[in-house]
This record gives structure tokens, sequence and C-alpha cells, in this order.
């Protein structure tokens, strides 16, 4: 049976103040770039989590704009055209607005039959829009967002670390051999 031992001396950020003979200078230095990655990543949290923040303010203010600006009609199908690309239907339709009697047409997956009646979405002018964007949008985005900048913030932290690690190694093998080298000269 083998038991869990947490000895602080063994992590790699150990390596930093270490004072172990065998450390090199490529250890210490690959010790600080992971402490620095580490910290960075983490004050990466609070300021993907403040982008989040502004992009929901943004995006809800927004929301409700729309909402305020459109409103749903009443409007009657003048005809009906079928897609052949897809199994949507074009719906013409008319609706009446304060100077007269607008036209329109948008897709929709049940088709109507023609002098029926359907809610559609116009703005204040009476111009037909797509409904308005339901608020809780504004949540989704913020965590989409917050979450994307997080992970950006990651590949690009660990990209960093593979790379001036594998030039470390480079450096620490090169060192090695030229420390064996002069261990087998001598003997």
């Amino acid at each position: 049976m083998e038991t869990l031992t947490i000895d602080p001396r063994r992590w790699r950020i150990a390596h930093l103040v270490g004072r172990n003979p065998l450390l090199r200078r490529t250890d210490r230095l690959e010790a600080l770039l992971l402490l620095v990655a580490l910290i960075a990543s983490l004050a990466m949290i609070p300021a993907a989590g403040i982008a989040g923040i502004e992009v929901f303010d943004a995006r809800d203010h927004q929301y409700a704009r729309q909402a305020q600006a459109r409103h749903p009609v009443m409007a009657t199908v003048a005809s009906v055209t079928h897609n052949p690309n897809s199994e949507s239907v074009v719906m013409h339709v008319r609706w009446a607005v304060a100077g007269g009697e607008r036209t329109g047409s948008f897709q929709q997956s049940v088709p109507l039959n023609a002098g029926q009646r359907v809610e559609i979405w116009t703005d204040r002018d009476g111009n037909l829009v797509r409904p308005p964007t339901p608020r809780w949008h504004a949540g989704v985005d913020a965590l989409v967002t917050s979450v994307l900048i997080v992970l950006a913030c990651g590949v690009a932290m660990a990209s960093l670390v593979a790379s001036v690690r594998s030039r470390l190694d480079r450096a620490r093998d090169a060192a090695w051999e030229r420390e064996l080298a002069k261990v087998s000269e001598i003997g």
C-alpha cells in the first residue's frame, strides 16, 4: 500500500528557493515561469468577470431597448410561397399602421393559408422586424464572454510555458552534456 505524502519541498515552485545542489539556474527559471503563469492565470479570472459584467450591462440595456421599441401586431396572410431549398415557407403578410397598410414577408416552418391571421413584430415606424431578444440572453452572452476570455488566457499561458520550458529543457540538456563530458575527461 502506498501512502500519500504532501511535501511542499518537492513541488516545482519550491525549486525557486530550494537548496538542493542539483538545482540549476534553468530549474529556478522554470519554477519562476510557472509561478508567474499561475499568478497571471489567477488574475485573469476577476478580469474575465469584470468583462462579463460589462457585456451583461451592455446587452441587457440593448435587449431592454429592443423590447420597448418592438411590439406585436396581428397581420393577415396574403400568400404563401414554398421554399424548395428548405422545409420552411415564405409568408407574405399585410398589416395596418397609422398611415395605411404595410406588406412584408418572413420565413416560417408552419404554413398558414391566405386570409389567416398571424402575429408579427413591428418597430415604432411599423416596419417588420424580428421579435425582441429575451433579456436572459444577456446573462448567456456575459457567461460565454467570460469563459472565452479565461480559456484564451489559459491557452496563451500554456503555450508560453510550453515554449519557454522547451528552451529551458534544451539549455538544461546541453549543460548536463557539458558536465558529463568533463566527468568523462577526468575519469
